[in-house]
């Protein structure tokens, strides 16, 4: 196939995207800024360089310096969007499917996402944001339980605090909140949605130029970790309300204009079965995207394709696989092998491309040993 692409973050989440687009036939590089496990993928190139900030602005020229063509870019991680966004005019010569540097912050933003909601016709629970010690009052206008988290993602923040909190009561929540605004500078807190980890759904899609949804393909959460408020552990299939979410995502990302990867989160409310989205995941995989690979919808190889001005990969949507992260079972995650109609493929273990597995499991075992500085 004419053409390349270049995966910038080989955690996880780009792991599945370089195994998507190698089984679409398509030529890969892929940057690491660690080099770790994931890196051992039998697919494609690799490279060390940084995946955020003027380190990855330098790494993309000097990589495209080397090529006769435009690569097609594909972002795995919230830092590298937003670099890119910021710099696209020093980023000639890649074929980049996203919008205007404003969308993309829109999308980033937990508070600044709510209006597109609102244009959409989306149900979104009830929400402040908290900018000062002084907003805690803010808090006594929503009905607990409260979930409380950064509008962005902010690296002060992640190195201190979980993901999220949930909070029984407005009193519970106030002690905690002046640290959390010192380390994240603004906090969303929102009403919680009666219901388990399995009352979470996405809809994870790729948008043409005219924010026309080209494939898209649906799940749930099995479980996260931490439980409650943390990332996906495990996910399936989740036919029956694919038509309901597809519709739902396809007009947010049509009310905000947008191109690219995109995918939304929503919750089912446990008494009475509404979904409410809670947020959108832009410009980038999210990290369970390879559930829809493995079901049939390559949604990296539709982005190639798109980008290439090629014809569009015919999506053949199946539902008998679920996914698996095995670092979350190892933290203690409870993740269901299958369910109905579905068995759970772990999501580092593949036995055509054994290297990433091996490789971590020969890290664990030196940090067992405490070898994990030696060569």
């Amino acid at each position: 196939m004419n053409g390349s692409a270049l995966v910038v973050g080989l955690g996880l989440n780009g792991l599945g995207v370089v195994r998507s687009l190698a089984a679409a036939g398509i030529r890969v590089h892929a940057f690491d800024d660690t080099m770790g496990p994931y890196a051992a993928t039998r697919h494609g190139t690799k490279a060390k360089a940084p995946l955020a900030g003027e380190g990855l602005v330098e790494a993309l020229a000097a990589y495209r310096a080397r090529l006769d063509h435009d690569p097609v870019l594909f972002l795995t991680r919230e830092d590298g969007v937003a670099t890119v966004a910021a710099n696209r005019d020093r980023i000639p010569g890649y074929r980049i499917a996203m919008p205007g540097r404003d969308v993309v912050e829109a999308m980033v933003n937990k508070d600044r996402f709510m209006p597109i909601a609102a244009r959409a016709g989306l149900a979104v629970p009830r929400t402040v944001t908290l900018r000062s010690a002084d907003d805690l009052a803010l808090l006594e206008k929503l009905t607990p339980p409260l979930i409380v988290k950064p509008s962005e993602h902010v690296a002060a923040y992640q190195a201190r605090f979980k993901k999220a909190y949930v909070f029984e009561s407005a009193g519970d929540a106030a002690p905690m909140i002046p640290d959390m605004l010192a380390a994240a500078g603004e906090l969303v807190a929102q009403e919680y949605v009666p219901g388990d980890d399995g009352s979470v759904f996405f809809c994870l899609g790729y948008f043409g130029a005219e924010s026309d949804m080209l494939a898209a393909y649906t799940g749930y959460k099995t479980a996260s970790w931490p439980p409650r408020v943390g990332g996906t552990a495990g996910c399936a299939p989740a036919p029956e309300a694919h038509a309901r979410l597809a519709a739902d995502t396809q007009a947010f990302f049509a009310a905000a204009h947008f191109q690219g990867m995109g995918s939304l989160e929503f919750k089912r409310h446990a008494i009475t079965g509404a979904f409410y989205m809670i947020e959108p995941t832009a410009c980038r995989t999210d990290y369970q995207s390879e559930l829809a690979t493995l079901n049939g919808v390559n949604l990296p190889a539709v982005q190639f394709a798109d980008q290439m001005r090629l014809q569009l990969p015919s999506a053949q949507p199946r539902h008998r696989f679920g996914w698996r992260d095995p670092g979350a079972v190892a933290s203690g995650a409870v993740v269901p092998k299958s369910g109905s109609g579905w068995r759970a493929v772990d999501a580092l273990w593949r036995g055509d491309d054994p290297g990433p597995w091996l490789a971590s499991g020969r890290s664990r075992i030196a940090r067992k040993l405490g070898l994990g500085g030696r060569r």
